[in-house]
């Protein structure tokens, strides 16, 4: 089969910030619709929508993207495969993000959601062989295999849930343990570890001196703490002493692997000062939410910040946000900037990038505010309306960034299954 051009991955690149526009429209209207009731929308059925086209539109599709990208780099020659499975994962998250949108959990969106696991499945099976034959960095293949494993696993949530919801089991902790088995392995396994493998591939691919063995050190404590770690989700439902141990054992490796990516990032300042200010910009900042990230899993370990974390609903979007925005988007939106795969030169991206950036922070401080008094038994009543405008303002950046694409004509060939 031929390979895929380098054109190829611009037009998915492009598609990929189409599909988060589509999720910061949706997250638009949920606050929206929070602030001014909006009868005429059903909020759950929209915010599965949401949630998990934010998960399977946007962030596993540009992980996707960047990585059939750094294998196409490698000089690995990388076959249509790759297409027909970036169909296959459009097709399954735009079915879910319609379906869930007009049903909820039902037949079609389970269907789309089985539909994305088996896409999820394909995909790693693939990329794990080929990676094992390219020129990869081996530091890179590591990294890479951890995130498709855990990417895998995460589908244990995904069927537990829709078990939950077609035989409708009346258990609040069923329901939320499986749930955040899904968000566990999602967050803290496939998205955490994709983005670290395109970070050490950056690394690599700037000539940048490593400390071999603190990498390695980096790494095991991080895998070796993803499993147990999922411990921490527990802690909200009184769990026995053992689960509360591993837990706080977890926590310790996670604190462990911090110090240890400080360390290693502090030997390659003076390369990573030569990136332009963009990439430095959404690095920077990816840096400082995944230090908070870190630092927040160690506090759930004491009974009183766990009890906060899992048992206000504000505290734990702000958490998801910061995660999903602060960390993730942050990085990959830097990654594609640097490797040429989003056009970034007219004035019209840098307001967008620009407008995103305050948009993400707003929204950030006003969920923390927002917690902050949900924890104080305190309310906000303007909080729904400056959230309806923290988000507008993701919004318009996204759309900015997403019309600075436009002129190029990358969206054609893959805008239909059938061509290519």
């Amino acid at each position: 089969m031929h390979g895929i051009s380098f054109e190829k991955f611009q037009r998915w690149s492009a598609l990929c910030l189409l599909n988060f526009s589509l999720v910061a429209i949706l997250g638009m209207i949920l606050r929206f619709k929070i602030a001014f009731s909006l009868p005429a929308i059903n909020y759950n059925f929209l915010l599965e929508a949401h949630s998990h086209f934010a998960f399977c539109g946007w962030i596993s599709t540009v992980i996707f993207t960047a990585l059939t990208y750094i294998l196409f780099q490698s000089g690995y020659p990388v076959t249509k495969v790759y297409t027909f499975q970036f169909r296959l994962a459009q097709t399954s998250s735009f079915g879910m993000l319609l379906s869930f949108s007009f049903e909820g959990y039902g037949t079609l969106s389970i269907f789309f959601s089985v539909l994305f696991i088996l896409f999820s499945w394909w995909f790693a099976l693939q990329y794990w062989v080929d990676a094992s034959k390219s020129q990869l960095p081996f530091a890179v293949k590591r990294w890479v295999k951890a995130g498709l494993f855990f990417f895998v696993l995460s589908s244990a949530g995904i069927f537990a849930l829709a078990y939950f919801k077609s035989h409708r089991v009346d258990s609040p902790f069923f329901y939320f343990n499986a749930l955040y088995l899904f968000l566990h392995f999602q967050y803290n396994g496939w998205f955490s570890f994709g983005v670290l493998a395109l970070f050490f591939y950056t690394v690599q691919n700037l000539k940048t001196p490593i400390d071999e063995n603190k990498e390695r050190l980096f790494f095991g404590l991080m895998v070796t703490a993803c499993i147990p770690a999922y411990c921490l989700s527990l802690l909200w439902m009184n769990p026995p002493v053992w689960i509360i141990t591993i837990a706080a054992l977890s926590s310790i490796l996670q604190l462990g692997a911090q110090v240890i990516f400080l360390l290693l990032f502090s030997k390659t300042w003076t390369q990573w000062a030569l990136l332009c200010f963009q990439v430095k910009l959404l690095w920077g900042l990816s840096l400082v939410a995944f230090m908070i990230k870190l630092i927040l899993q160690v506090l759930c370990i004491f009974p009183v910040f766990g009890r906060l974390a899992f048992g206000f609903r504000p505290v734990v979007i702000a958490y998801l946000h910061l995660v999903m925005l602060g960390f993730i988007s942050f990085y990959l939106i830097g990654f594609l900037i640097k490797e040429k795969l989003l056009s970034t030169a007219k004035r019209v991206w840098k307001s967008g990038l620009l407008t995103f950036i305050i948009g993400v922070i707003f929204m950030e401080v006003l969920l923390l505010v927002q917690a902050l008094l949900a924890i104080n038994d305190g309310s906000w009543s303007f909080s729904p309306i400056l959230l309806s405008i923290a988000a507008t303002i993701i919004f318009g950046g996204v759309f900015l960034m997403l019309i600075a694409q436009l002129k190029l004509k990358i969206f054609i060939a893959d805008q239909m299954p059938i061509s290519d």
